[in-house]
């Protein structure tokens, strides 16, 4: 009887030998198991995390840039009221916009959420590729504006001299072709000043759309070459400023209208 219970013992010792390696590997199986999944979870929080980071400084940098081109858009003197109304009514609207993409962007649990989100902020806004540009010219447009003002109301001073001169029975043909050059190259300033407005203030975000894309990047670099010719012009007509004054100053006239004027 000793025996058989001693068999018993020895058996039962046996087997709870041979359960218990099985069972301690289960237990090392799930904890490795349980590890990997938390690991990964918190690299994905940590990469959203710094992408949500990222996110918000894009949207905070693009909402200073739009608050400063405000301050110039407000500080134009030479286009109309409703145009500056319309373009800041345009960088309000995007400021709106940015400020709740950015709420959203913040909340954004799910990580394909948040990276829509994210290249909505390149691709739905295009603040540096498309409004930031097209205040930039209206800005330079309005400055090419008040130059032209300038130097006109100087060749209208000049113009009187001219007369004077040659009522004085000076030969004032020379100062007289550079007065109308003059009075051309400001024309022509101004014409392309407008002309850069014109073709980019209408200017929509594409959207993603390449075509439309394309057309926007086309009538911004028209818009800027009208703005490069517009300086010429203003440079040109300086110059022949100062030409006609060292005309005049030999005409013994009273010439005293200055020619200082710098362009843009």
């Amino acid at each position: 009887m000793i025996l058989k219970r001693l068999s018993f013992i020895v058996s039962l010792m046996l087997g709870l030998a041979t359960l218990t390696p099985a069972f301690a590997l289960a237990q090392v199986g799930a904890t490795v198991t349980g590890s990997t999944t938390v690991s990964v979870t918190a690299n994905l929080t940590v990469n959203d995390t710094k992408a949500r980071d990222r996110g918000d400084k894009e949207v905070d940098r693009r909402i200073a840039a739009l608050n400063d081109l405000n301050t110039r858009i407000q500080q134009m003197q030479r286009v109309s009221d409703a145009f500056k109304q319309s373009i800041s009514a345009t960088i309000a609207a995007n400021i709106t916009n940015l400020t709740a993409l950015k709420a959203k962007i913040d909340a954004d649990t799910d990580s394909a959420t948040l990276k829509a989100d994210l290249k909505s902020i390149t691709e739905a806004y295009r603040i540096h590729v498309l409004i930031m540009p097209q205040g930039r010219i209206a800005a330079a447009a309005d400055r090419v504006a008040v130059i032209v003002n300038m130097m006109g109301t100087l060749g209208s001073k000049l113009q009187a001299r001219v007369q004077a001169a040659g009522q004085a029975g000076n030969d004032v043909t020379t100062v007289n072709a550079l007065l109308i050059d003059m009075s051309a190259k400001l024309t022509d300033a101004q014409t392309k000043a407008q002309a850069a407005i014109t073709v980019s203030a209408t200017l929509q975000p594409d959207g993603g759309d390449k075509t439309k894309m394309d057309a926007n990047n086309a009538a911004l670099k028209e818009a800027r070459a009208d703005l490069v010719a517009a300086q010429k012009d203003l440079a040109d007509a300086r110059k022949d400023a100062g030409q006609i004054v060292a005309g005049l100053a030999k005409f013994n006239v009273n010439a005293n209208a200055s020619s200082t004027t710098q362009t843009p």
